[in-house]
Order: C-alpha cells, then sequence, then structure tokens
C-alpha cells in the first residue's frame, strides 16, 4: 500500500510563501509582467472551458512543445520574465528547495488500472 502522502496543485503552489513578508516588493517591466499576465489569461480561457480539453489530443495540441503553445509560454514566463526579478534571498532559497513542498503532488501519485 502507498504510504505517501500527496497534495494538492494548491499545496504544492503556496508552499513556503509564509516565509516572505507580505510588504516586500520587486520591480518588473510592465511588457514583462504583460506577457506574464496574458499567459496566464491565456490558460485560463482554455481550461476553464471542458469542451475546450475533450480528449488528450486537444490538450496536447493546446500544450505545444518547448519551442510553441502554452508549454512554450510558460517556459518563456519562468525562465526569462520572471525568474530574474527575484531578490538575492528568494533564489538562494529556490537553489535550497525552500519552496518545494516536501510531498508530491497528487499527479505523481502511481495510477492503479
Amino acid at each position: 500500500m502507498d504510504k505517501a502522502h500527496y497534495t494538492t496543485v494548491e499545496e504544492q503552489v503556496e508552499y513556503g510563501l509564509e516565509t516572505i513578508p507580505e510588504e516586500q516588493m520587486v520591480s518588473i517591466p510592465l511588457r514583462d509582467l504583460m506577457y506574464v499576465f496574458e499567459t496566464l489569461g491565456e490558460l485560463n480561457r482554455f481550461f476553464h472551458q471542458p469542451l475546450n480539453w475533450q480528449t488528450l489530443a486537444d490538450v496536447k495540441t493546446f500544450m505545444g512543445g518547448r519551442d510553441s503553445g502554452a508549454l512554450h509560454l510558460i517556459r518563456e514566463c519562468y525562465y526569462r520574465k520572471l525568474r530574474d526579478v527575484l531578490p538575492a534571498d528568494i533564489e538562494a532559497g529556490l537553489d535550497a528547495d525552500r519552496f518545494d513542498n516536501p510531498d508530491l503532488p497528487h499527479y505523481y501519485k502511481p495510477k492503479t488500472d
């Protein structure tokens, strides 16, 4: 029997955030912020309507790959638009796994047929 604890997506994203003071701010170029905002908007537009993702092929087409589609946009946001604006202490925390939930996300749970 599987004894691992699996988390929700929200628990993965929110882990460690309480260690950041609410008043701590960063500066980001507006164009980069809009790129991230529009990317999240497009993800929301696709996933909020189940008719858009009725088949695995629908999701694969939308997600694309490293150089195109939603996966490309996500990678641009993560590696190019947001990563360089993080303060040094947050970068160090990322390197030290400060924001990595020790429990695995639910989608890592082994599938049983």
